[in-house]
């Protein structure tokens, strides 16, 4: 780790040497809607000099716009939107400028060629680090999930549970952790679960950012990973008609999506916009055999309405996510000894045909969320409403007899409402900020009939919110961002335990005031819980010349236990594991410092994004196996929450670099580590180094023609934990002691993947995308660290995938 940090500073040092230019000057401002005062996402703002070549820049979605190396002189300003009315201004440039512009809606002069947005900006905070990916990006993993499209920026990896079950890893960190936005709500679907991702279509989001941090106070106070923000496109007030169909087919699974959005708007400050997807897949394939039950279906919706007049707006969305997702049949096991073969086996002791019926053991989820918000634009500021309902159903099925074979195991009823009021003021001498406080009520139900007491009881949660964030820019080189956030949380829970249970818990001593009812063999209790919660962010950005700058942030967050690490009490089935709780947990509290350095160099050939962080958790919730234990439905292991004092640091590189005009070189790395500092040991599922490096050849003047060829590298994780136990089988009518391996991870392994496509203009404004992409090639076996069922077999082998899209 010294000798990596050490070669990031030298490499640092070495760019500010090398890094300088004759032309230093910059142009900078924000791009605003004359009549609504909101600021307008990608307009295009051209320099010209009286007898020189155009520099532009695209706006980001606080419209704010930045040209850097302009040399002295006078130049033409040309400022085009999609829904404005073009604008071209004079000026002379002597030295650092600001420049604000205003637009008129309307028809617009001239077409603007398509803008792809390569994700290194950052729009949410001034001083934390912030990665985008645009919905070109997107569209590449229109057939996968939120997860795996994130995996593709440095810092960021994936935890699965089997192959289609991936939710984001920031920093080490996910779950609870790193809280998810769709459309500014806050997702709530059970996502305490490391088998339980987000309930979000892909397809429904323009953009994806994310930000490596808690530094945005204005979403969450406990995100001490990260927080991702998945966003629609903005409504188009204008009188037209557009939409697209995108479809996909996949050899592996012999599956498919379809994906289609269709929107309208009118002249009279009307717009509309629908879009729904459907995925359907058998099951997958790793190179030596079927991964018999991971067959997956998906049916999404959604809708999104607004309103706009000169001071005033209102939007409207809602969104239906249902899913049914197979679980690889072979982690189902019925005894401890055929617990200790799967483990120690290199292939599946299940392995059937090939099949699209997904029987259990099986999740199904419906996911529902609406939204409506309203602003209103004052002199001193704008004001904000913002109201969010969501309901979430999450079936988890086993592999059950009798009259429980087409019962779920698990059948939980999540609501939850959410309430926001945010302010943000006028820029006034150097300062702006925003202000705001939340609400959110959410209750638990889990649905009887199922036979089993539930892993998750019956709660009401109330959280209450109040931040201020305020930033200053106090010269042109340098900008400072503070603020705070407070929430108190209050659960309020019934659940039944089983009086052994309770007692090995140590309950009986702990908590007897909390019993309400005795059964006979279970206790009734009634656990009453508050939390605070305390967080904080300080931080600066500064610019050094005219292509280099650096941002240093500081972030304390604090995130009280989420249902699963307090109440979980029996066999989590899409998880295959026995989970345990703990009553006693407390809150986590991270104090995490992140420094960021961004250069274009090489006159904007070559881009860097080079970042350190350490983050210290205190009194970090960790989630360990135990044992193993045996019931009626198999033998699994144990996995228990406990507390303890945890450390994670590490670097993440990003790196392009431009050949020629059409040959783009890219490479990202990513290198941490995590230990337990209270017993001296690593943390548990902490990701291996990932170098991800690309070539890409693209050329525009034929059909946009473009092939790119990606290798992934994933090294053998060597800093692990040894939880590894004895367990006792019969042999032969014998007794023996056994050797349960669950700790040691797999080898390396490097994977290439392949793209192509082009583009046919069926007519001047309608146009044709095809594709073509190999994902793993050279068919290479391979386990993840990251798969909680990477015990039971390997990866998915190599898979054909070809898309058609079409834009009217």
């Amino acid at each position: 780790m010294k000798k990596i940090t050490g070669v990031f500073f030298i490499f640092f040092f070495f760019i500010l040497l090398h890094a300088q230019s004759q032309c230093l000057f910059t142009l900078t401002g924000k791009i605003t809607d004359t009549h609504s005062g909101k600021p307008l996402e990608y307009a295009k703002v051209s320099l010209t000099p009286v007898d020189g070549e155009e520099i532009y820049s695209v706006s980001n979605e606080e419209g704010t716009y930045v040209i850097n190396t302009i040399c002295p002189g006078d130049y033409v300003i040309r400022i085009s939107h999609p829904e404005c009315i073009s604008g071209v201004f004079r000026i002379t440039i002597t030295l650092d400028m600001i420049r604000d512009f205003s637009l008129e809606s309307g028809h617009q002069e001239k077409e603007i060629q398509e803008i792809i947005t390569t994700g290194k900006t950052q729009t949410k905070t001034k001083t934390s680090v912030e990665n985008k990916l645009s919905k070109t990006r997107i569209n590449t993993y229109s057939d996968t999930n939120l997860g795996t499209a994130l995996s593709s920026i440095a810092g960021i990896s994936t935890l699965r549970t089997g192959n289609n079950i991936v939710k984001p890893v920031i920093h080490g960190l996910h779950s609870s952790r790193v809280p998810v936005l769709n459309n500014g709500i806050r997702q709530e679907d059970q996502q305490w679960g490391v088998e339980h991702a987000p309930d979000i279509d892909l397809n429904v989001a323009n953009s994806v950012s994310v930000i490596k941090g808690a530094g945005a106070l204005q979403y969450a106070g406990d995100a001490t990973g990260g927080i991702v923000l998945v966003e629609p496109g903005k409504l188009t007030f204008k009188d037209t008609l557009s939409g697209s169909v995108l479809t996909s087919y996949l050899s592996n699974g012999s599956g498919g999506n379809i994906s289609a959005n269709l929107e309208k708007g009118w002249k009279k400050g009307w717009a509309l916009r629908l879009q729904g997807t459907y995925k359907k897949a058998g099951d997958l394939s790793a190179p030596d055999y079927n991964l018999s039950n991971t067959g997956l279906k998906e049916n999404d919706f959604s809708i999104q309405f607004g309103y706009r007049k000169k001071n005033f707006g209102m939007e409207g969305f809602y969104s239906y996510f249902g899913s049914e997702t197979g679980i690889l049949k072979a982690a189902h096991i019925g005894n401890l000894e055929n617990l200790v073969n799967a483990v120690n086996s290199r292939k599946p002791l299940i392995i059937q045909d090939f099949t699209v019926k997904i029987d259990a053991p099986k999740q199904e989820i419906q996911h529902n969320l609406a939204k409506l918000n309203t602003y209103y634009n004052l002199s001193f500021g704008t004001f904000s409403l913002v109201y969010g309902y969501q309901f979430n159903n999450r079936k988890e099925y086993d592999i059950r007899r009798s009259s429980f074979m087409d019962k779920a195991s698990l059948d939980l009823d999540l609501t939850t409402h959410n309430l926001n009021m945010d302010f943000e003021h006028a820029a006034f001498k150097g300062f702006s900020g925003k202000a705001g406080i939340s609400y959110v009520y959410q209750k638990n139900i889990p649905n009887a009939g199922t036979g089993v007491n539930p892993l998750i009881p019956y709660y009401r949660k109330d959280n209450f919110g109040i931040y201020w964030i305020e930033n200053v820019k106090l010269t042109r080189f340098l900008t400072l961002e503070g603020g705070f956030r407070y929430d108190y949380q209050k659960v309020d829970a019934l659940k039944f335990y089983k009086k052994n249970r309770w007692s090995a818990l140590g309950y009986d001593k702990k908590h007897p005031d909390i019993i309400i009812k005795d059964t006979g063999l279970s206790y009734l209790v009634n656990p009453v819980l508050k939390f605070n919660g305390y967080a904080a962010t300080l931080g600066a950005a500064y610019k050094l010349g005219a292509t280099n700058d650096i941002t240093l942030n500081y972030s304390l967050s604090s995130r009280a236990p989420n249902p699963g690490e307090l109440f979980s009490d029996g066999l989590h089935h899409s998880a295959a594991a026995i989970e345990l709780g703990d009553l006693n947990l407390k809150n986590e509290k991270s104090n995490k410092i992140i420094s960021t350095f961004r250069s274009r160099l090489l006159d904007y050939r070559l881009s860097l994004e080079l970042s350190a962080y350490y983050n210290y958790i205190k009194d970090f919730i960790n989630q360990i196996p135990t044992g193993a234990e045996y019931n009626i439905r198999g033998a699994f292991p144990v996995w228990q929450y406990l507390q303890t004092n945890a450390e994670i640091y590490g670097i993440d590189i990003m790196a392009e670099y431009n050949l020629t005009p059409d040959l783009i070189l890219a490479t990202n790395f990513s290198y941490l580590k995590g230990n337990d500092t209270k017993n001296k040991v690593a943390l548990i599922n902490m990701p291996p180094v990932r170098w991800v490096n690309t070539i890409e050849y693209k050329n525009s003047r034929w059909m946009n023609f473009f092939a790119k060829l990606s290798s992934i590298s994933v090294l053998k994780q060597t800093r692990y934990p040894d939880y590894n136990f004895v367990v006792e089988v019969v042999e032969g009518g014998k007794i023996v002691s056994k050797l349960l391996d669950i700790s040691t991870p797999p080898p390396a392994y490097q994977l290439f993947d392949f793209n192509t496509g082009f583009s046919l203009h069926v007519t001047q404004q309608n146009k044709l995308d095809i594709s073509f992409g190999v994902r793993n090639i050279l068919n290479t076996s391979y386990r993840d660290y990251l798969n909680r069922l990477r015990f039971y077999a390997d990866e998915t082998g190599r898979n054909f995938i070809v898309k058609i899209q079409y834009n009217f």
